[in-house]
């Protein structure tokens, strides 16, 4: 084994010295390095297994929000939709009552027309009668060559209107 050591040029000694230094330069970077490494990559996997359950539980609230949020939007439609149902029936309603109105209002000047027609005719009718009986009257007067007095005058007059009444 000495052979092979001379052959490739190690001395035992200076390997002896640098297993120690290697040892020694381990214990160091084991202490004073790889330690804090250690510490801030546990430090960085408690940090991110952190975020990773906030992550989660912000999924889980925004889950529940959007869900709520759909709901809300639903029930708020439903809303809408009935209050446009009831806007509408009572648009309805109104238009109906309107032509009611319209109707009762139209079938309440026809019945004034028709009264107002016969409340003029009966006056065209009064009016004829009397200027019929006062030329009735002329005419007796004209071919009797005498003056009536008012007995016979409203004689006179209540027949002829009676003869009319029948003929009309």
């Amino acid at each position: 084994m000495d052979k092979i050591l001379t052959d490739f040029g190690i001395q035992p000694v200076y390997l002896a010295a640098q297993v120690v230094n290697f040892v020694i330069l381990l214990l160091i970077l084991k202490k004073f390095l790889y330690k804090p490494i250690l510490t801030v990559l546990e430090n960085r996997k408690q940090t991110v297994s952190e975020n990773i359950a906030k992550a989660k539980q912000i999924q889980t609230t925004l889950e529940s929000t959007e869900q709520q949020s759909a709901e809300a939007i639903k029930e708020a439609s439903k809303q809408a939709k009935s209050i446009l149902d009831k806007a509408s029936n009572r648009a309805n309603k109104i238009i109906a009552d309107a032509h009611e109105k319209a109707q009762t209002d139209i079938e309440l000047m026809i019945e004034n027309g028709k009264q107002n027609i016969s409340v003029e005719r009966e006056m065209m009718k009064n009016e004829m009668r009397e200027e019929l009986a006062g030329l009735v009257i002329m005419g007796l007067q004209t071919v009797a060559g005498k003056t009536f007095e008012q007995q016979d005058h409203d004689k006179i007059v209540e027949q002829a209107v009676n003869n009319l009444k029948e003929k009309i």
